[in-house]
């Protein structure tokens, strides 16, 4: 009886229980961000407008009669561009984009016309083509959830500069085809948008954005696209379309609006 009581004396003591670990909550754990609000990259693409509503009109300096009213017709063709963004800090990247087309068209001229300080008869054939080029910059900053911690749904405030350059020109063919009317028209603008993303996965997501800026009997700028993404490694495959409205500032003789929209597709490579 003694040897069983010293024997379970000698026993060691059980060692004391860890405390249990308090449950990890789902802010805390840390998810690794993906690269698609900070990446280095290079796009090209190619845009296709189904259609160009543009015209000239007369601005607050134009003598009238004659009006200083016509609408240009073509189809655009050479439109494409290119884009680079550059990762920022925090979420967000700087993204710089130019795209440029072009526009021929003919007809006859409907009424007598007065065009950038010249005149043209009423029935006069006439050529008319435009150049247009646009390059913007745009700080893309992610506003919620910021980190985005794999959020699929994430919303984008842009803040950007617009500058579009149009050189709109119209010919009389008959009687003045070595005299184009002619002037080189500009818009440099502030602008602010907003943009929503749906990252379902890290191979595909959903973008839309739009932005824009107009000053009253000054210049104006609407410009939104949106697309589909299909990532493989390191080279994204983007869908979508594109709708481009401006209107140069009306205190000239004549200025010009417009509305080009239709779709684009290109390929992008990620560097980081």
């Amino acid at each position: 009886m003694t040897c069983s009581m010293l024997a379970a004396q000698e026993q060691p003591a059980p060692p004391p229980a860890s405390p249990a670990k308090p449950p990890v909550l789902a802010a805390q754990r840390q998810v690794p961000d993906d690269d698609v609000d900070r990446m280095f990259s290079v796009a090209l693409y190619d845009w296709i407008p189904f259609s160009a509503i543009t015209g000239l009109h007369a601005g607050s300096q134009a003598l009238l009669p004659p009006p200083h009213e016509l609408t240009l017709p073509g189809k655009p063709y050479r439109a494409f561009g290119l884009m680079v963004t550059l990762p920022m800090k925090g979420s967000s990247r700087l993204e710089f984009s130019y795209t440029t087309l072009n526009v021929n068209g003919s007809l006859r001229a409907p009424t007598d016309l007065g065009l950038f300080g010249g005149t043209i008869a009423q029935a006069e054939p006439l050529a008319t083509s435009y150049s247009l080029r646009h390059l913007k910059l745009s700080y893309n900053f992610l506003t919620y959830p910021n980190p985005p911690q794999g959020a699929k749904l994430r919303f984008k405030t842009l803040w950007e500069f617009h500058y579009l350059r149009t050189y709109p020109t119209v010919t009389a063919t008959v009687t003045a085809p070595d005299q184009p009317l002619a002037a080189t028209q500009s818009i440099l603008l502030p602008a602010v948008g907003l943009g929503l993303e749906y990252v379902p996965s890290k191979h595909f997501r959903l973008e839309v954005r739009g932005s824009g800026m107009t000053i009253p009997h000054h210049s104006a700028l609407g410009d939104t696209e949106g697309s589909a993404v299909v990532r493989i490694r390191k080279v994204e495959i983007f869908v979508g379309g594109k709708f481009l409205h401006f209107k140069t500032s009306p205190n000239s003789d004549t200025f010009m609006r417009g509305t080009v929209w239709g779709p684009d597709a290109g390929v992008r490579w990620v560097f980081k």
